[in-house]
Formats: C-alpha cells, structure tokens, sequence
C-alpha cells in the first residue's frame, strides 16, 4: 500500500518479445495485441522493467526499446486536476485497486493509450451543441452564469486510462485489462470569464458523496460503450475486462488527498454490473478533523510528536498523514523537518525516532521522512511483526 518509498535491488530485464505486433487479436486469446509506437521498427525490443522487491510490490512497467511508454494524455492530467496530492492518489490507487482483477504475476503496467488528449478534453467538458461528447451536463437553467452553474455544476473532473498487458502464448505482449479512473468533484469551482479577458472571483458548489457516485456509475456506462465500439481498435476492447475506480476529490485548500469511494468491472461483452463502494479516509495530524473523527490516534500521534521533540530544545513541526480503511487505522506517513548540525546527530535523532515508532505504533505500517533544508536526511520504513528499515543519506 506504500505510495513513496521502496527498497530497492538490482535485476536482470525479461525480453518477451522482439518486435510489437499490430492489433489484431490473437484466436482463442483475449486481449489486444500491444500496437506498434510511433517511429519504432520492426526491430524493436518490447522489455519489462526489472522485477524491484519492494513494499508495495508495484507492477513491472511496459518498454519500448529502452524507454518508459507515457500516457496518450499525459500533459491533459497535470493540467486539469488541481490539487498534485489527488493526482498521484488516484494514479497509484489505481494500481492498487486493480490488484483485484489483474494479478501482478502474470500482468504488467502501461500508461493508457486508447484515449488521447484532445478526445479526453472534449469527454470532460460539458455537453453542448458544439460538443456532444461532453460527459459533464450541459449548463443549467438560470438569469445569469452564476445561476446557470451553480444550478448544474459538473461532477466529473478528470479520466485516468491504465493498460494491463499480459503475455500471450505466442511470447507476445496483449492488453489483458484496462483501469479508468474516474476522478469525480466534490467541490466544483468555476468562475466568470469575462469580454476583456480577464476572470471573476472564484465560486464554488458542493456536490455530495451520493451525487458523485452517482453521476460516476452513468459516466462509466457512457465510457464503456465509447471504449468498446467497433470504429475503436475495431472493436477488439469488447473482449477486454474493463474495471473503474471512482475517486472523489479533495477541496482545493485541503493538506491530504481524496478517497476512493467505489469500484465496479465489466467483464469482457458485459455491462458494469458489481459495483463495491469502498470506505477510506485519509486525515491529517495534528487537526481538528483528526481529532474529531479518530480521538484515541490523534492522541496517540501528539504523544509521538511530544516524544520525538524531547530530543531537541527547539519544537520541531511533526506532521503526519493517517490513511483508514473501513474505518481501521492502516497506514501513517510522517514528515519531519529538522536543522542539521552533524551526521553523526542525525543518526542519534534516527535512532530515537525509530524507537518511539515501534513503541507507540507496533501494529501499524509507518513511513517517516527526516528533513533538512539541505534535503532527504533520513528515511525509517516499518511494517507489523518487521524490524524497521532504517536509511540515513
């Protein structure tokens, strides 16, 4: 569930195949056969990348000659979700979530390819005469823009593709399955361009866990019957599980990201017809909203904090990020900034810190970062039932 570090090792790469087929799928096997990138030969090398024991034990990733194969919309993401912490939530929650479909053994990682930019832009717009592709709702019923919004404000912010390509039993790579993630608002906020270019002050409008999801299991239907028409690899994503993953987005002012809220697969000629809503909660320490929501870890964690300051004069800012599934305590990552005075201070203050965690938190997956103006200082890694991983830089 490690979403920052892993310990790395060394690997050999697997070459799996040495040129990439076309899209024509394979008799007898389901999938899409990998199609060839652009400016790329027939003498090509498809690799894996190397097989890294690690604590979240990621996906090996897709390689083309050498070289890491990016999104088909790639630069759209970066642009349009505006808080960076969602964005890189939804992207590696997405790999954990399809897990559960798509077994790391036998499935490898690549970028979405069969949505691209400019499609997606228009997906996530608002439907309108000039765009009918639109899967936000058209403008609402009103006298002015902010009536017009406010009354119909677009529950869909952002599409995240990612491919899971398998080994056929020719030795050549096919996707085996697709993740989209759908990235739903749980604020929206717009604003009035104005005739002389320039912008009104921000508005905002709640939309609620029900109406996210809601709207989320009638986009997934719409992108469904988009992804598997026939004018779109001919047809060949018929044969393909597709899985969605709904996430719902942090306010623009919050310290910790969104939550997943709801999973749903469509086998392969199938309708999304087993959706699983999905219950976690990340929350910062210290808060109020800590406090409110998990009284006993939030204390917990001020005596930690309390503890790890005794070692200096001065206060030291410890802050943490809690991550809760079905309302159990799963997950702690700490920060925590300090000014540097010698290495040999730095691997006493390690020591200490990796004291109080196993003692204050021996049942639970903790990541603490140490800090300095000068950069990574030091890094503790601790599972349940493990002896801490302790790295000084």
């Amino acid at each position: 569930m490690w979403r920052k570090s892993a310990i790395l090792a060394s690997a050999s790469f697997l070459l799996l195949a040495g040129c990439i087929p076309g899209w024509e799928p394979d008799d007898g096997e389901e999938g899409v056969d990998i199609e060839q990138e652009e400016e790329t030969t027939e003498d090509g090398e498809v690799e894996v990348s190397p097989e890294i024991p690690s604590l979240d034990n990621y996906y090996r990733s897709i390689l083309q000659d050498g070289e890491y194969i990016s999104g088909a919309a790639r630069e759209f993401h970066r642009d349009v979700m505006y808080n960076r912490m969602d964005l890189e939530r939804i992207e590696v929650g997405m790999q954990e979530l399809a897990t559960e479909e798509f077994n790391q053994e036998d499935y490898f990682f690549r970028e979405g390819q069969f949505i691209g930019g400019s499609e997606l832009n228009n997906w996530v717009r608002r439907q309108s005469g000039d765009n009918e592709a639109g899967l936000n709702p058209p403008l609402g019923e009103g006298g002015d823009f902010e009536e017009q919004e406010s009354s119909q404000p677009r529950p869909l912010s952002n599409i995240i593709e990612h491919n899971y390509v398998v080994e056929n039993n020719e030795g050549n790579l096919q996707v085996g399955g697709i993740v989209i993630g759908l990235s739903m608002n749980s604020i929206y906020y717009f604003r009035k361009h104005n005739e002389d270019g320039t912008y009104g002050p921000w508005l905002q409008e709640a939309i609620s866990r029900e109406e996210s999801l809601q709207a989320a299991k009638e986009i997934a239907s719409q992108v469904l019957e988009r992804l598997r028409r026939e004018d779109r690899e001919n047809g060949a994503l018929r044969s393909v599980p597709i899985m969605f993953a709904v996430f719902r987005e942090a306010p623009r002012d919050s310290s910790v990201p969104g939550n997943f809220i709801a999973t749903g697969t469509a086998q392969p000629e199938e309708e999304v017809n087993n959706w699983q809503n999905l219950n976690e909660d990340h929350l910062l320490f210290p808060s109020s909203e800590a406090t409110e929501k998990q009284r006993e870890d939030a204390e917990a964690f001020n005596q930690f904090r309390d503890e790890v300051n005794d070692f200096f004069e001065n206060f030291v800012g410890v802050v943490g990020e809690g991550y809760y599934q079905n309302g159990e305590w799963r997950e702690l990552s700490v920060e925590i900034p300090i000014t540097f005075y010698s290495e040999t201070e730095i691997i006493a203050f390690t020591q200490h810190v990796t004291d109080k965690v196993e003692q204050r938190f021996p049942d639970l997956s903790v990541e603490v970062e140490i800090n300095s103006s000068k950069g990574a200082e030091a890094l503790i890694v601790k599972e349940p039932g493990e002896e801490p991983y302790i790295h000084v830089y």
